[in-house]
């Protein structure tokens, strides 16, 4: 089952933030660290100007990020990463990998690197950096985007980074922007993002795009609501929002999480949930999110599902 689930009565279109509080990790490294790591790794060796960009200016904010993720990674799974570090002479263990790195924090000729690059590559996470009185994307490692790609959107504004804006999520992405304008230094928030797609590849970023099509126009003619939840997978961004104190740039994290629909589905209660969100969701969002093709067999599914389940516990 999925680590969050953000489904509940109904479509809601608030942001839905949190303050991620002390006991809450900013990084986090799951069963799935070692896959999704050397898969970062791999994206990144073969294309390293795609899944990494970054405009210059900026480098104090790439050190805030690196201390800020190997703090996390440290205070929160002791057994897997130490971090020792004399003065500005930093030693940083990464047991998971086993791996070593002696480096002087603040010397950009120390790491092979840029900072926030090098850091991305001990993460599962997506680390995006904004900067700006209207925060705008300065350096990013986007490795497992949803239908975007740094390519497209490397020095734009929030607002611009979602363009074009369609009437149905506008309202949101204008509260989300003064959210963002707005947020304090020492008090980092989360929130949850849900889709559902036909793919439980992690790396949807926009030079996939083509063949994801092509293989949507493929699987629909055989998509039915016995079949449907074999091929869906319900995928869960866990974003995180923190304001840099020293340069106040803000650390956009995204951790994505993904499960076969039919294994979150044999929980009658998150079947209950999935159906209530997707048919409350206005068919804008829907067709914004990508389900409009398949939303008939994914709501028959659902209800049969749910059916099913209350039966079997009823004998």
């Amino acid at each position: 089952m999925l680590r969050y689930f953000p489904f509940q009565q109904q479509f809601n279109d608030k942001m839905g933030t949190m303050l991620l509080l002390p006991t809450d990790p900013l990084i986090e490294a799951d069963e799935h660290y070692g896959h999704e790591v050397q898969l970062k790794r791999r994206l990144l060796t073969e294309f390293p100007q795609y899944y990494y960009q970054s405009l210059p200016g900026y480098q104090t904010a790439q050190w805030e990020v690196l201390a800020m993720v190997l703090e996390s990674l440290v205070q929160h799974n002791p057994e897997h990463f130490c971090l020792t570090r004399p003065g500005h002479h930093w030693h940083w263990q990464n047991r998971l990998l086993n791996e070593e790195v002696v480096f002087t924090f603040g010397d950009a000729a120390s790491l092979p690197l840029e900072p926030l690059d090098w850091a991305g590559r001990q993460v599962q996470e997506d680390l995006l950096l904004l900067a700006g009185d209207e925060p705008h994307l300065v350096a990013g490692q986007l490795c497992f985007g949803n239908g975007w790609s740094l390519d497209e959107k490397l020095s734009l504004s929030f607002w611009n980074l979602h363009g074009p804006v369609s009437s149905i999520v506008k309202p949101m992405m204008q509260a989300a922007q003064k959210f963002m304008e707005r947020l304090p230094a020492g008090r980092p928030v989360w929130r949850l993002n849900w889709s559902l797609k036909l793919t439980d590849q992690l790396d949807l970023t926009s030079r996939h795009t083509a063949d994801l099509n092509q293989q949507l126009a493929e699987l629909l003619p055989n998509l039915t609501p016995t079949n449907i939840g074999q091929h869906l997978f319900v995928r869960i961004e866990r974003q995180t929002l923190t304001r840099l104190p020293q340069s106040g740039a803000i650390l956009f994290g995204i951790h994505t999480y993904q499960n076969r629909l039919d294994n979150e589905a044999a929980d009658p209660e998150r079947a209950l949930r999935i159906g209530q969100v997707v048919s409350t969701t206005p068919p804008a969002m829907l067709e914004y999110k990508g389900i409009t093709p398949f939303l008939e067999p994914l709501l028959a599914y659902l209800q049969l599902s749910v059916r099913e389940l209350a039966e079997k516990s009823i004998h």
